[in-house]
């Protein structure tokens, strides 16, 4: 019997354009990008831009664009400015080489290896840029903590660079990759407000060191004023030497109190006090975190939208991007930290009035078993049943028990469930306990959000469709039998975890880090951006050719 040959092997393709233009390991660009390292750069390691940067090289034929026989004077200097700028978005110019790319410009005469090194050092730079501006610098999928975000999609940038080059208009290029949502637009605003403003001495600290309260007279009333009116929660025809504590300084500090989650009672003790005495440089840290999460946000159309934030206890639902009167309601959120509801983007699909509760595995054996197995009656007395469910995975046509709850008063869904299909199963539902909304922290939850408004909530989905009205939703809610109601238009839903957030009325908030997710941010861009070793000169020349080995990034 014959033995068949095995077939040779094809050649590994890692991108579309090597399908139709290989990239030239003979030729000095081509070298560097095969290697995605680029030695002259603090951060050698270029592949996460890689594909990006070679698209760009591509329709050069992998010829220099910067350093060309046309030298284009005003790109250059353009390509500096956009980089100089980066503290605008909360970005940090050393992270892409600036001072390095001065350098680089400025150097005389170099040879066309050098030539194309410090070609492909500048493209590297820009590119990380104009990425980490769009789609941030850390990818939120390689974070500990949940998250559910498709990215966004790419930009032509290679046909962007290419026509911006060519018109010399090279800095117009960032207003396209700089994130719309509104969110990012508002923190960018503040940002720029605070980096004017500079840090607060010292000495202006505000530190009465004892308890205030409304009417009481203390010097250091002088450095709240001025604080509140950096947050524009004060009138600035107010008295500006006054050292009373007097009504309109009250009613600020009870909005901050209140934001805060704290007893709006204008008193000041030791927790308030300590709210005020943030200076401009923590605030422009915190707003630097808001701001990387802002740029995760896939870019919103005008419409209805719902967004939750997680660590406010809070949910906003907006008829359109510039809505005044947003609906604003109190949630429950997972608890910390073994259920933390994760960060995510999706769409409403529809609406259950009086859902069944399918409890999931977990829960059912964790926390309903035990209480069955001394109990018999429990499961009954819960409205809790046993259904077979049919796995349609298994050969054969295999079924499994599977616990649900029906409607009721007993139901942890209460009288609706809205549902944006995901693959962390969470969802939006009322609940039959209200107490817990009375309190200031309310992560609870199993992962899952609860609302304290379902029936506003209801109507605010369902508001231009028609047969659905506040009466028809009000029965809805009390049926005997569940209602599933499917979207004439899909409302787009966002899980957010912003401990500084921007409201409606354009109020800079700060909430506590329930879930320790800023210092797990800080933690992923301190490791992105940790200096790396590049070689100590511009000067030094890499030779490129078919045999060469680029340092890799220590």
């Amino acid at each position: 019997m014959p033995v068949a040959t095995p077939e040779p092997a094809l050649p590994v393709i890692n991108s579309v354009s090597e399908i139709v233009n290989p990239i030239p390991a003979d030729n000095p660009i081509g070298a560097i990008l095969l290697s995605k390292q680029h030695p002259l750069l603090m951060r050698a390691d270029f592949s996460r831009v890689s594909e990006l940067v070679s698209q760009i090289y591509l329709s050069s034929q992998f010829q220099p664009i910067w350093f060309t026989a046309n030298r284009a004077e005003k790109n250059l200097n353009d390509l500096l400015s956009i980089l100089n700028n980066a503290p605008n978005d909360a970005l940090n110019p050393a992270n892409y080489d600036v001072e390095r790319l001065k350098q680089l410009i400025s150097g005389q005469n170099p040879d066309s290896t050098t030539v194309a090194s410090y070609d492909v050092a500048l493209t590297v730079s820009l590119v990380r840029y104009l990425h980490d501006l769009r789609q941030g610098q850390v990818d939120p999928r390689d974070v500990e903590y949940p998250v559910h975000i498709a990215p966004k999609p790419a930009l032509d940038l290679a046909g962007l660079l290419k026509q911006h080059m060519a018109s010399q208009t090279l800095t117009e290029v960032v207003g396209q990759f700089e994130p719309k949502t509104k969110q990012y637009q508002q923190l960018k605003q503040i940002l720029t407000r605070l980096q004017q403003l500079g840090n607060q001495a010292s000495s202006d600290e505000f530190k009465p060191g004892k308890m205030l309260r409304p009417g009481d007279k203390h010097p250091h009333i002088v450095y709240l004023r001025q604080r509140l009116r950096g947050m524009d929660l004060l009138d600035n025809s107010a008295a500006t030497d006054s050292k009373i504590y007097d009504n309109d300084l009250v009613t600020a500090v009870k909005k901050v109190q209140q934001q805060q989650g704290l007893t709006a009672d204008g008193v000041i003790g030791a927790t308030t006090a300590a709210l005020f005495n943030q200076s401009s440089s923590e605030k422009i840290a915190q707003i630097a975190l808001a701001m990387e999460r802002a740029r995760w946000i896939p870019d919103t159309t005008d419409g209805p939208m719902i967004v939750v934030n997680i660590p406010a206890f809070e949910l906003w639902a907006f008829n359109s991007i510039d809505d005044p009167n947003p609906l604003n309601m109190k949630v429950v959120v997972g608890k910390s930290p073994s259920n933390q509801t994760p960060v995510l983007w999706e769409e409403m699909k529809y609406l259950e009035f009086m859902p069944y509760w399918n409890i999931p595995k977990t829960i059912y054996e964790k926390e309903i078993l035990p209480k069955a197995a001394n109990n018999e009656g429990y499961l009954a007395s819960q409205d809790i049943e046993l259904v077979r469910h049919q796995n349609s995975e298994e050969k054969g046509g295999g079924s499994y028990l599977r616990a649900r709850q029906r409607p009721g008063k007993k139901n942890p869904l209460g009288r609706v469930k809205f549902v944006f299909p995901n693959t962390a199963d969470v969802y939006l539902h009322d609940t039959p306990g209200h107490a817990a909304f009375n309190r200031p922290r309310r992560d609870l939850s199993h992962g899952c959000v609860r609302v304290s408004a379902p029936e506003q909530l209801a109507q605010f989905v369902l508001g231009d469709q028609a047969g659905w009205d506040k009466e028809s939703i009000k029965q809805a809610m009390s049926a005997p039998k569940t209602r599933h109601v499917t979207l004439k238009r899909a409302v787009p839903v966002l899980f957010y975890y912003g401990t500084t957030f921007v409201d409606h009325q354009n109020q800079l908030r700060f909430y506590p880090d329930v879930y320790g997710q800023d210092e797990q941010l800080k933690k992923a861009l301190n490791k992105i951006h940790a200096p790396k070793t590049a070689n100590s000169s511009p000067n030094n020349q890499l030779v490129m050719n078919k045999s060469t080995d680029v340092a890799p990034n220590p």
